[in-house]
């Protein structure tokens, strides 16, 4: 074939193509977007000239007028990390359409109880769902979740798995304390007859022996 036959079967082609979209598409014809209904902006606030891939370095896009302000460790990942489709109104809004459960459930569904969007990295202080079997006050506000919740798998915190008496975590203590000593002396192992403060094991009232 030569060139010249090419180069018009190329032409042709391309015009034949041209005139076919714009006996359906005419300037005033609404284009339908691939993002959904509810994407108000024009296609050069995230796209280029050069294609529609890659995106622009910088997004013109305000996500804090969606149902999903980016906020903390989510501005840091990519759209397509958490929109898996175009259609962006279908976007994920609760935690678990993202994230696994790593608690499997025991300790529901609302992650900003403990969790807030800084990370994983849990502050006693943000556990709001603490304030009921065992109030952490005292020492046991600056100590670590797993400090206290030790068995099963990393991550399941079940409230109702635990003892809330002192000497199921600080047995360990009330052995080996030595002045006096708590065993010999007779004791009683419930800890807040001498112990009337969760601040610290000084302190404490002389006077509870015997079981």
């Amino acid at each position: 074939m030569s060139f010249f036959r090419a180069l018009f079967l190329f032409s042709f082609s391309f015009f034949s193509g041209c005139i076919a979209f714009s006996q359906h598409v005419t300037l005033d014809t609404p284009l339908q977007s691939p993002h959904g209904n509810q994407l108000k902006i024009g296609c050069q606030e995230c796209h280029s000239t050069q294609g529609w891939k890659p995106l622009r370095a910088k997004l013109e896009f305000n996500h804090s007028k969606t149902k999903f302000p980016l906020r903390g460790r989510h501005t840091e990942v990519q759209c397509v990390d958490c929109h898996q489709d175009l259609d962006f109104s279908n976007g994920p809004v609760k935690c678990q359409n993202c994230h696994a459960d790593l608690h499997r459930r025991k300790n529901g569904a609302q992650c900003d109880l403990c969790h807030n969007p800084n990370g994983w990295q849990v502050s006693i202080h943000n556990i709001n769902e603490h304030q009921d079997r065992f109030p952490l006050i005292g020492a046991h506000a600056a100590v670590d979740c797993y400090s206290c919740h030790k068995v099963g798998t990393v991550g399941q915190f079940n409230r109702f798995g635990l003892s809330t008496e002192c000497v199921s975590c600080h047995v360990n203590a009330f052995r080996k304390a030595t002045a006096p000593s708590h065993q010999a002396m007779g004791f009683s192992t419930d800890c807040q007859q001498c112990h009337f403060s969760m601040d610290s094991w000084y302190g404490a009232a002389r006077g509870a022996m015997g079981k």
